[in-house]
């Protein structure tokens, strides 16, 4: 048995919090990732540490792609079936495009995201398994391979923001595929619990969203989505620019946070999240009707709301797929069917 990685388990508890603190919560804390949203470093994040495990892997590809692509699809469809349910109650109409990221990951191919918006990356997760599994399974990552096909990052992605394809743009493969390698060099980073260089590292993290919000706040940077564009975005040599600062973002701040959260220890309500995030991740923008009302008995609008939003959507998602592992034994059931299709 592998030993425990804490900040692995940090990267996965914070990963997540900052997608459901972005997805309530935004300015003035859009303005320290732009052109990103903050809750894409949440992305990043999950993406760094697929990497990080995939390049540790020893297991059959078969088996390593069913492992972790089962509890993904499992909690996706049936959080997918529930949506339909309500919304043909609702809306007549049974949310199909939930369906979309289970068929191959075709999601990626439209400029939208699904009608639960973060089931995208189950299309994307997909595409980064089946990439790792067909080629990446036995090529050594070095720094000038991840540096070439940093600059296929961007030129792919620039292409994507001119044409204003720019959700397709950001579901691809080709947006992710850089920290995704990162992961994969940095296989070998372990926990380093001399907690004396944490706060200077925590010190200059600071220092790096505020000095990047000062460079950027000046350009009149819109709220368009998923990437936040200029007003006078309009030549091909700015998407590239854009393009540019969108992988910086991610890089920059996978690293420093890497570097900071290897120093900390990780304690049981990390680990608590770390192992509950697939479901608060699918689960937690279907939620917002039902815990909008309850924060508003409470408060009725402000931080304070989103707030309590934000817990209900973290916390409680938390506990609620906590109790629902205990009752449903989604490994047993795993294993049995692997064994049957073997």
């Amino acid at each position: 048995m592998k030993n425990r990685v804490d900040f692995i388990d940090w990267l996965k508890a914070v990963g997540m919090f900052l997608i459901v603190f972005g997805h309530y919560f935004g300015e003035p804390f859009d303005q320290f990732t732009q052109p990103i949203y903050p809750k894409q470093l949440g992305v990043a994040l999950f993406v760094f540490v697929m990497g990080w495990g995939l390049a540790s892997e020893t297991r059959p590809r078969r088996q390593v792609v069913y492992n972790r692509l089962f509890p993904m699809y499992f909690w996706g469809l049936a959080i997918a079936i529930f949506i339909s349910v309500i919304f043909m109650l609702t809306k007549g109409h049974p949310a199909i495009t939930n369906y979309l990221p289970f068929i191959g990951g075709i999601n990626v191919l439209a400029n939208f995201f699904p009608s639960n918006p973060t089931t995208w990356y189950i299309g994307t997760y997909l595409h980064i398994l089946l990439l790792w599994a067909l080629v990446m399974r036995k090529v050594k990552v070095t720094l000038p391979l991840i540096l070439l096909v940093l600059l296929c990052e961007i030129a792919i992605r620039s292409i994507f923001i001119e044409f204003e394809r720019l959700f397709t743009g950001y579901m691809l493969i080709s947006n992710w595929i850089t920290v995704f390698l990162l992961g994969m060099y940095m296989h070998q980073q372990k926990d380093n619990h001399n907690t004396n260089k944490a706060l200077l590292v925590m010190l200059f993290w600071v220092l790096f969203l505020f000095a990047w919000a000062r460079l950027l706040n000046p350009f009149d940077i819109t709220r368009s989505f998923p990437f936040r564009l200029p007003i006078d975005h309009s030549t091909l040599i700015s998407s590239i620019l854009i393009s540019v600062a969108i992988s910086f973002v991610y890089l920059s701040n996978t690293l420093l946070a890497v570097k900071f959260f290897s120093r900390i220890p990780a304690n049981r309500v990390v680990r608590f999240f770390s192992r509950n995030t697939i479901f608060i991740f699918i689960g937690h923008m279907p939620l917002y009707d039902v815990a909008e009302p309850i924060a508003r008995l409470f408060v009725e609008s402000g931080w304070g709301k989103r707030a309590i939003i934000v817990a209900i959507m973290y916390v409680g998602l938390a506990v609620v797929s906590e109790l629902l592992h205990k009752v449903v034994n989604i490994n047993k059931f795993m294993k049995h069917l692997w064994l049957r299709l073997n």
